[in-house]
């Protein structure tokens, strides 16, 4: 919940772009940490970077739910079921991996897949912006 409300205000206040990449920057960097500190046992450090990891999680979500209504209204229920097909395909395929993962090394190094997973999808997603910033510029 909170991180649904923090994407909307954001995404009110500074952009649908910046708070999409920023709330994965923050999603990288709490993986990240997760599996340094998780390693040490350090439950009150663990706990906060759970919570900051879950709430960057939540803050895409609808962020991109509106950035893909604000890109095509007309259709835009075409446009969320396949949004929200695609990351049901993401949950599967990431469950997948992960229970690979856990099953060659340790439930820690789930959390690097995961960062390095974020990572390609930032680049993609930056690429696609600016691709699309270009496109637009060129019409106008």
């Amino acid at each position: 919940m909170i991180g649904s409300k923090v994407g909307g205000l954001l995404a009110d206040r500074i952009g649908i772009v910046r708070t999409l990449v920023g709330s994965m920057a923050v999603h990288i960097i709490s993986l990240v940490l997760l599996s340094t500190v998780s390693g040490f046992g350090w439950v009150m450090v663990t706990l906060p970077l759970l919570m900051i990891w879950e709430i960057a999680a939540w803050t895409f979500g609808p962020t991109q739910n509106f950035n893909l209504v604000s890109l095509t209204p007309e259709a835009s229920g075409i446009m969320l079921s396949l949004n929200s097909s695609f990351v049901q395909l993401g949950f599967a395929a990431g469950a997948g991996i992960g229970g690979i993962v856990a099953g060659r090394s340790s439930t820690l190094e789930i959390s690097w897949v995961g960062a390095t997973s974020v990572v390609i999808a930032l680049l993609i997603g930056v690429f696609s912006f600016r691709h699309s910033r270009e496109l637009s510029s060129a019409q106008q």
